[in-house]
């Protein structure tokens, strides 16, 4: 596993419960410089993290996967966020345009087969990126679902970088705080009951008493896009 080899994760996962949000992530960079994959959706909430990157890793770039079915509210934010933070914006997006994509797998495609539609515009852009890294730096937090209660500071899966989570011990309160104090605007969207934003076709407002990610492909049972799915299993079953 990568990223692994020189560290005792089970002693630095008790360190860094303990440390802050700042440390944890500064525990990444420091230890594996360029070697650290930071991505974001510039969703609801994603301005905390993108905060602390400017300030502990100004020089290395934020990996945005522009799938194409975007909200443009999301796209305005990011822009947006970049400027305020003075951030380095590294884009990537699938293969295929969306509109190509669209005419040959059918306007429906996410109604019919999410998971495929996620594997090939977001989960297969980033793969290279993922080849190349020893850590992996992402927003989960644990209030956010069922699914993602159980997921580590610092987590080892097979075959993926050291994936980092910073703000895991976070909860939506302490989010909506962060942001408050350094003057970080939320997600337009945030205004309109949307907790968790993704793509336009599998996102829709949170209703009252639903979880934080219950707008996402609320027909069905999918609760995650599939780039830290095997993290949150093996986060639930308990880090090494």
């Amino acid at each position: 596993m990568r990223g692994v080899d020189e560290i005792d994760l089970r002693h630095e996962n008790e360190r860094l419960e303990r440390a802050s949000a700042e440390e944890r992530l500064g525990f990444a960079v420091e230890r594996y410089g360029t070697k650290t994959l930071f991505t974001s959706s510039f969703g609801a909430g994603s301005g905390v993290l993108l905060h602390l990157w400017s300030k502990v890793a100004p020089k290395l770039p934020v990996v945005f996967i522009d799938t194409g079915f975007l909200f443009d509210e999301t796209l305005e934010y990011r822009d947006d966020l970049v400027a305020r933070l003075g951030l380095t914006l590294l884009v990537v997006k699938p293969e295929i345009p969306r509109a190509e994509f669209m005419a040959t797998h059918g306007d429906d495609i996410q109604r019919l087969n999410a998971d495929f539609c996620c594997g090939k515009n977001k989960v297969e852009p980033i793969a290279p990126l993922k080849r190349d890294a020893e850590a992996w730096v992402s927003g989960i937090r644990r209030d956010q679902s069922a699914d993602r209660a159980g997921v580590p500071i610092l987590l080892a899966v097979d075959g993926e970088p050291l994936k980092v989570h910073p703000i895991a011990t976070f909860t939506a309160a302490d989010v909506h705080e962060y942001l408050r104090v350094n003057a970080i605007p939320p997600h337009p969207l945030e205004r309109r009951g949307y907790r968790s934003i993704g793509c336009e076709p599998c996102t829709r407002s949170v209703r009252p008493g639903e979880d934080e990610r219950a707008g996402r492909w609320a027909w069905t049972d999918k609760t995650e896009c599939g780039l830290h799915t095997d993290s949150l299993v093996r986060g639930n079953r308990g880090a090494a």
